[in-house]
């Protein structure tokens, strides 16, 4: 326990160094040399994010590139520091409260609470109760192969990871951020339905169909519902028919693929492990057992195709590789979350977060790398997928360990 701890205080101390300001694997198109092109093609933006994420070395100074403050990387030191508070000998958890309620947006993307989008110290929960829709996307512009998602523009993943972060850490932000939040999903995101439920889309932007991104949407539906009296028949009922749709498209084997498009027909452990989770939160906070056959199903294919037999995270339900960090923290996390249907998931969360750290733990920088392949590594540090993903799953773990499994 205690080698976990003083990594965790390690990762804590690398990112406040850093203002908490970072890389990101895909942050290829925050280029300020390449921008004049960017902007004139798709295939471009999708060959410099990849070509970026890729490079054996870090390219992002000759490219011009500025680490950034990443709305999703600064909740997750927000929920981890609220499991290990004695950490936070300067109450940074307040100031990264104001960070991330100051790079908030409105539907369209624009600054909610600034003109220019500045770190405001001084937002309150007045002014979050009086404001128009706001909702959180990530610091960077990225090209998926079904649309273009420009920066800052909101989307459900990034703003669900907030809330989570908000009510974790107890914020007095919590409940008008959730009755906001929830609006902005119930009133901005594209809804496909059919006989099966219904699927939230990724952002106000699109149309996809996202199975861990729907149940996101679902999630802070029903987060909400305790805080919106008249509202709350309404949100149960749409996250309800969000889990329908999902349960829906479960495989015969457990499994789910990423999503309905034809190029998202893999099965990988990080959204699976995020449907899993959400789905079992969603059936907490709706004190329902109907999807416990689905989840015991999803969490039986997660253990047997997504984990190596000494517990290293797989990327791929197909391959081992790379060994990922974020793929190691959210199957700690899961495991945790999904205790009720395994003894045996804290034996199993220490193995998983033994094993992340001896394979991708850079004792000499401090930090964790993005990617381990049998014959190279990729040595760059990020901090949210990298950092953010496993101070949270480290302190989570601690703080679970020395509380009998109570948060």
């Amino acid at each position: 326990m205690e080698d976990l701890h003083r990594i965790a205080e390690s990762i804590w101390k690398w990112a406040k160094d850093r203002d908490f300001k970072g890389y990101d694997p895909y942050d290829g198109l925050n280029s300020r040399l390449l921008a004049p092109l960017l902007k004139h093609s798709r295939f471009l933006r999708l060959a410099t994010i990849q070509a970026v994420k890729r490079c054996p070395f870090n390219p992002r100074k000759l490219l011009l590139i500025s680490p950034g403050l990443n709305p999703k990387g600064l909740a997750l030191f927000l929920s981890g520091i609220s499991y290990m508070p004695e950490l936070d000998t300067e109450n940074t958890a307040e100031r990264l409260q104001q960070m991330i309620l100051s790079l908030a947006s409105k539907p369209d993307g624009t600054p909610a609470f600034s003109t220019v989008r500045t770190i405001r110290n001084d937002i309150s929960v007045e002014e979050l109760e009086e404001s128009e829709l706001f909702a959180w996307g990530y610091n960077f512009p990225w090209q998926s192969k079904a649309f273009f998602q420009p920066a800052w523009f909101p989307t459900v993943v990034c703003s669900s990871f907030v809330l989570d972060a908000f009510k974790q850490c107890r914020s007095s932000f919590y409940p008008a951020v959730a009755i906001n939040l929830a609006k902005f999903t119930a009133e901005t995101l594209n809804i496909h339905k059919d006989d099966s439920g219904i699927c939230f889309s990724y952002s106000p932007n699109d149309n996809s169909r996202v199975f861990n991104a729907s149940l996101f949407a679902a999630k802070i539906l029903t987060r909400a519902i305790e805080f919106d009296e008249n509202n709350a028949d309404l949100y149960s009922s749409l996250a309800t028919r969000a889990c329908d749709y999902v349960v829906s498209r479960q495989s015969r084997d457990g499994s789910w693929v990423y999503g309905e498009a034809d190029h998202w027909q893999w099965v990988d452990n990080l959204h699976t492990g995020f449907v899993l989770e959400t789905l079992n939160s969603i059936v907490s906070m709706l004190s329902t057992d109907k999807y416990d056959d689905s989840i015991a199903r999803g969490l039986n294919y997660y253990t047997d195709n997504l984990f190596e037999k000494d517990w290293t995270a797989k990327y791929f339900s197909s391959s081992k590789y790379p060994l990922d960090p974020h793929s190691t923290a959210q199957g700690a996390i899961t495991y945790m979350e999904l205790n009720r249907f395994n003894d045996n998931a804290p034996q199993i969360t220490k193995n998983i977060l033994h094993i992340g750290i001896a394979d991708l733990w850079d004792i000499k920088r401090q930090g964790f790398i993005f990617q381990k392949y049998p014959s190279h590594m990729k040595r760059m540090i990020y901090l949210r997928w990298s950092q953010g993903w496993m101070f949270k799953a480290l302190s989570f773990f601690y703080h679970r360990d020395n509380t009998g499994g109570q948060v």
